[in-house]
C-alpha cells in the first residue's frame, strides 16, 4: 500500500490500466513478399504513432535472436524491431501443446516471457493450434490479420486509423464513412438514388440517419468491444483478478445491443416511408404485425427480408438481449460456478487468508473498523477463490429465448453480430433500390 505524506492509502492489488503497447513476436525462418508488404504497411502506422505528442500508444515488433534472414529483411526495409533470446519451454506450455512441434512451444514460452499480444508466423502447420495458444491469452495469427488487429488496438486508444485510408488526425465524425467503403457503399448508393428519384423527404432523412449515424455508431462500438477483448487477454496474462475490463466491456455491450436492435426498426421506418405505407411512425417496427401486413401488400421481396427464418431468429436473439438491457437490468458477462457442498466457515476462510500471506497485513492495521473491514474483504475474496475452483463457464450472459434458458458468450459474437446486421441491411437496401 502506498505511504504518501504521512498517510497510508488503499491500493487495489492484482489490477492495472490498459496496455498501451501492442507487442508482436514475429517467428518465421524467412518472410514472403506478402509478409514484407504487410509489415511495411504496419510501419506506416508505427511512424504515425511515434509522431504523436504526448505519447498515446505504440506497436513493438520482436524477432527471436538467430533468425538472421528475417532481421536482415526487416533492416533492409528500415523496419524497426527488437530481438529476444528464445526462452526455455516451461512444463505447463509443453503439456498444453502436446502434438505440436517443439518450436511452437518455444515460441509460446518466449511470447509469455515478454508479454506478447500476438504471435505472428507464416508457418501454416502451426495454425491448427490457434485455440491451444489462445488458452495462454495470446493470438496466433499471420502478418495479414495483424493489420486489422492493429487497427482495433489504436482505435481503442482514440486514434482513428485504417490502412485503406491513411490520413493523419482524422476525426471520428467522418472516419468510418471514408475508411469502410465496402460497409457503407450499398447504403450510400441507395441514398443517392433516393435523391435522384425524388423519394419522399422523410424517407431520405430517415435513410440518411440510418447510414450516416447509426451505422457509424455500430462500427465504433464494434471496435471498442474488440479493443477491450485485446485488453482482457493482456489482463489475464498479467494475472489481474480485479481488473479484466468487465465494466468497460459491459458498458459497450449494453449500447451495442440497443444499436443493433434499433437498426431493424430504423430500417423498417425507412421502408415504410419510402413505400408510402401510410403508417404512423409509432406503429412501425421490424416485428410489428401491422407493418408487416402492409409491407406484404406492397413488396413481397422486402417482406421476405424481414420475415425469413435466419433474419427472424437473429432479430429475436438480439431482441432478448436488448429488452433485458433496456428494461430489466444490465448485460454483465459473468462466471458460472458449481455450488459448494457447504459454505466455508470464517475459521476456514481465515486459514486461507493466512496461506495467501495476508494475515500479517490485517494484524498490522489498527484495531477497529479499518481492520475488520479489511478482514471481511479478504474473507469475501477467499470465499470467491473457493468457488472459482469449480468454474463451469466464463464471460457468459444468461438469455431466455422461446421459453428456454441458456448462456451465450457475447465476446465471441461481436464480429458475427456485425456481419449479420450488415447482411440484413444490405438486403433491405438492394430490394429498396430495385423498387425505385
Amino acid at each position: 500500500m502506498p505511504f504518501i505524506r504521512g498517510r497510508i492509502l488503499p491500493e487495489a492489488e492484482l489490477s492495472g490500466r490498459t496496455k498501451r503497447y501492442l507487442d508482436v513476436l514475429l517467428w518465421a525462418n524467412k518472410l514472403g513478399n506478402s509478409d514484407t508488404r504487410a509489415l511495411d504497411e504496419l510501419d506506416v502506422l508505427r511512424v504515425y504513432l511515434h509522431s504523436m505528442t504526448p505519447f498515446v500508444c505504440q506497436i513493438r515488433l520482436w524477432v527471436p535472436d538467430g533468425q538472421t534472414e528475417v532481421t536482415n529483411t526487416l533492416a533492409a526495409a528500415g523496419i524497426d524491431h527488437k530481438t529476444v533470446v528464445p526462452k526455455k519451454v516451461s512444463h505447463s506450455v509443453e503439456e498444453r501443446l502436446k502434438g505440436a512441434e517443439p518450436e511452437l512451444a518455444e515460441a509460446v514460452s518466449t511470447a509469455l516471457a515478454i508479454d506478447v499480444d500476438c504471435l505472428v508466423t507464416n508457418r501454416v502447420e502451426w495454425f491448427p493450434f490457434i485455440e491451444e495458444v489462445e488458452k495462454f491469452s495470446i493470438l496466433l495469427t499471420d502478418c495479414g490479420f495483424l493489420l486489422p488487429y492493429s487497427e482495433v488496438f489504436v482505435r481503442g486508444h482514440d486514434v482513428p486509423w485504417a490502412f485503406e485510408y491513411k490520413v493523419w488526425n482524422t476525426p471520428w465524425t467522418v472516419f468510418y464513412l471514408l475508411s469502410e467503403r465496402r460497409t457503407f457503399e450499398p447504403g450510400l448508393q441507395l441514398l443517392h438514388k433516393d435523391f435522384q428519384k425524388k423519394a419522399p423527404g422523410d424517407a431520405q432523412e430517415t435513410g440518411r440517419s440510418l447510414v450516416y449515424n447509426r451505422l457509424a455508431n455500430l462500427c465504433f462500438t464494434r471496435d471498442r468491444l474488440l479493443f477491450y477483448e485485446i485488453q482482457r487477454l493482456a489482463a489475464r496474462r498479467a494475472g489481474w483478478k480485479r481488473q479484466q475490463f468487465g465494466f468497460e466491456i459491459a458498458y459497450y455491450f449494453n449500447f451495442h445491443y440497443l444499436l443493433i436492435y434499433g437498426t431493424f426498426d430504423h430500417a423498417a421506418l425507412f421502408v415504410s416511408q419510402l413505400l408510402n405505407l401510410g403508417l404512423d411512425p409509432r406503429q412501425v417496427g421490424a416485428t410489428y404485425k401491422g407493418f408487416l401486413e402492409e409491407l406484404q401488400k406492397k413488396s413481397a421481396s422486402l417482406y421476405a427480408v424481414f420475415t425469413q427464418g435466419a433474419n427472424k431468429a437473429f432479430i429475436d436473439r438480439i431482441g432478448a438481449l436488448r429488452h433485458f438491457a433496456a428494461h430489466r437490468g444490465s448485460l454483465q458477462p459473468t462466471t458460472v460456478v458449481e455450488k459448494l457442498e457447504r459454505e466455508p466457515t470464517n475459521e476456514e476462510l481465515d486459514a486461507d487468508i493466512r496461506v495467501a500471506g495476508l494475515g500479517d497485513i490485517i494484524n498490522m492495521l489498527p484495531e477497529g473498523a479499518s481492520r475488520e473491514g479489511f478482514r471481511e474483504m479478504a474473507r469475501s475474496n477467499a470465499r470467491f477463490a473457493r468457488y472459482e475452483k469449480g468454474t463451469v463457464l466464463e464471460d457468459v450472459v444468461p438469455i431466455e429465448l422461446y421459453g428456454k434458458f441458456g448462456f451465450i458468450r457475447p465476446h465471441y459474437d461481436t464480429d458475427w453480430n456485425f456481419t449479420h446486421v450488415m447482411a440484413f441491411l444490405n438486403d433491405v437496401f438492394r430490394e429498396c433500390s430495385s423498387l425505385l
